[in-house]
């Protein structure tokens, strides 16, 4: 398929070198109409001496484009010009068909006919939002997941009891995160797993006790948890596995177009470290076609930890976070509990306004796909532009205006921009790093409110100009900005908002700070006969070290991308069978 064909386009450094005048791009015989489209761009550009293109002949899979550059004039610059002029025709139709297609969508205005017919249906069927399983895990998931489905039921206007009381007509989705029962509540696409009754029983006494589908719980029968311990919850996702993923089948066949899933869990405890690995093995390998994202939890690095065990757990699910998930939003607990003191003016933040805060950027994140906008509409499509190499897909979050609401600021697009480019306004905690210039690899700003695109655009360009955000040697500023709706539901005190998604380097130094604390009980072999007692076929020692060189691997990896010479690196580590994947 289109998709799943990889393009290779392989330069001859020494030769360019010798003549940077000439190049010859080799493509596959299926880009034919991409690259007769490129030679017609580059025949009309000045710095053009000569371009030559040959048809494809029926038995060789190639096509060959030669060009010669006038003196002066560098080939691979005129190049990359004229795939700059290539994507933005391209991009011009794209945003011209969408436009119609909005239109049809949402105002159900008669479209050219072209648009009705069976490409039409594809482009809705692959472009239009798709269905979201949000799966929480362990008591952390829970209380976070909760909170989330408290934020999107305000949102959309429905009740605790999944009642729809509106006589206005919405200009939502809810059909991402929810479906209609036969008695019209709306129903969360919801799937809520403990090992121990707490959170769940809460949940269920609360007001929202008719809201979930209570097939789609699972707890454990013995009611006794995992006991903060990353074998004993692994040893239990490995006997329930099968029942959640029953539930995951049952509710995937309410899905006419299933996009993902997302998962909720802490990686320092019991159930959300050790059950949560487990089941995202199973559902990669069950969906693994499907999008799998997770927000994660870190612990607190400052405070002493009742779970002495946190720094193996927190190592053990972190490897397999850097396998399974294609994309893993880090809430760093640390930085989450000083964002609150100073943005919400509390003294010791509570677990609820904790959580409310994580439930504002999980929000904020899925609003281009619950309040219709051109671009990012699928969970698919808004990873593919934060993550550019595997496995470095740990993406950091922030969010402003970030205050209660008896603290009202002043909001505007350039006010916004300028807080989220800051480094202390992410939700994970950084130093300034001497020794390496991190980079952003990848990010996407989402403005919600009063946002005009001209204002946004001038922000972005501002921000350009002071070089607020470092981007890699070998590619430039990788930041996209969108504009989403807000909810007609919800009164807010400020004009514009605005998220931050970004993936910078320098997310490894949480994983180093990880690892220093793994590192300092590993050397006194300490509690390890906590895992062994629980699961005797555990491997002990060599799983554990075998997981700690792979988050190593992945700290390396990262501190390599922020070098010049990272392309290479990265594509002698594929020759190599490293785990990096240059997409």
């Amino acid at each position: 398929s289109f998709q799943e064909r990889k393009h290779h386009t392989n330069l001859d450094p020494e030769g360019l070198v010798e003549d940077p005048t000439c190049l010859t791009l080799v493509l596959h015989k299926e880009d034919h109409t991409m690259g007769n489209s490129l030679k017609h761009i580059l025949v009309m550009m000045p710095e053009i001496e000569f371009c030559g293109y040959n048809v494809p002949h029926p038995l060789e899979d190639k096509i060959i484009i030669r060009i010669q550059t006038k003196p002066g004039h560098s080939a691979v610059d005129t190049l990359i010009k004229g795939l700059d002029n290539l994507t933005y025709i391209f991009k011009g139709i794209q945003e011209k068909f969408e436009e119609a297609v909005n239109n049809y969508y949402l105002n159900t205005v008669s479209v050219p006919n072209f648009c009705i017919s069976k490409y039409f249906l594809f482009f809705l069927k692959f472009k239009m939002p798709g269905e979201i399983i949000n799966i929480q895990l362990g008591q952390c998931g829970n209380q976070v997941g909760m909170e989330f489905w408290k934020t999107l039921c305000a949102e959309h206007g429905i009740s605790p009891d999944g009642s729809f009381n509106h006589e206005e007509p919405s200009i939502d989705i809810k059909d991402i995160f929810f479906y209609q029962a036969d008695d019209r509540r709306y129903v969360p696409r919801a799937v809520l797993v403990d090992l121990e009754p707490r959170v769940i029983k809460g949940i269920l006494s609360s007001e929202y006790k008719r809201f979930f589908n209570h097939e789609n719980i699972f707890q454990s029968a013995n009611g006794g948890g995992a006991g903060n311990n990353w074998a004993h919850g692994y040893v239990q996702g490995r006997e329930h596995y099968e029942t959640v993923l029953d539930i995951l089948d049952r509710e995937a066949e309410f899905s006419e177009n299933l996009d993902g899933f997302i998962l909720c869990h802490s990686i320092a405890g019991g159930t959300g470290s050790g059950m949560g690995s487990y089941v995202l093995e199973k559902i990669k390998e069950h969906y693994p076609k499907k999008v799998l994202k997770t927000y994660s939890v870190f612990p607190n690095q400052t405070e002493m930890s009742d779970v002495v065990v946190q720094p193996y757990n927190s190592i053990l699910t972190l490897e397999r976070l850097i396998e399974h998930p294609d994309a893993v939003t880090v809430l760093d607990n640390t930085q989450l509990d000083r964002l609150a003191v100073e943005k919400m003016h509390v003294d010791k933040p509570t677990f609820a306004q904790i959580n409310s805060m994580v439930s504002r950027i999980m929000s904020a994140a899925t609003s281009t796909m619950r309040f219709p906008t051109s671009t990012h509409t699928r969970l698919s499509t808004i990873i593919s532009r934060l993550v550019p190499f595997t496995p470095m897909h740990f993406i950091q979050t922030g969010y402003t205006p970030l205050c209660s609401d008896q603290f009202v600021v002043r909001t505007s697009v350039q006010d916004v921009m300028r807080r989220l480019v800051q480094p202390g306004s992410m939700m994970v905690h950084t130093k300034l790093d001497k020794e390496t210039l991190h980079c952003m690899l990848g990010g996407l700003v989402i403005f919600q409110g009063e946002a005009d695109p001209r204002d946004v655009s001038d922000a972005f360009d501002r921000i350009q100009q002071k070089n607020s955000i470092r981007a890699p040697p070998y590619m430039p500023i990788p930041l996209e900005v969108a504009i989403a709706g807000r909810s007609q539901y919800v009164t807010t005190s400020h004009r514009v908002s605005g998220l931050m998604m970004a993936n910078n380097t320098n997310i490894c130094q949480l994983f180093e700070n990880t690892l220093s604390q793994f590192d300092k009980l590993r050397k006194r072999n300490a509690f390890v006969d906590k895992f062994i007692r629980v699961d005797p076929s555990f491997e002990g020692l060599h799983q554990m070290d075998d997981a700690r060189e792979n988050v190593y691997d992945l700290c390396k990896t990262y501190r390599d991308a922020t070098k010049s010479n990272f392309m290479n690196l990265g594509i002698s580590s594929v020759e190599g069978n490293s785990t990096i994947d240059i997409v």
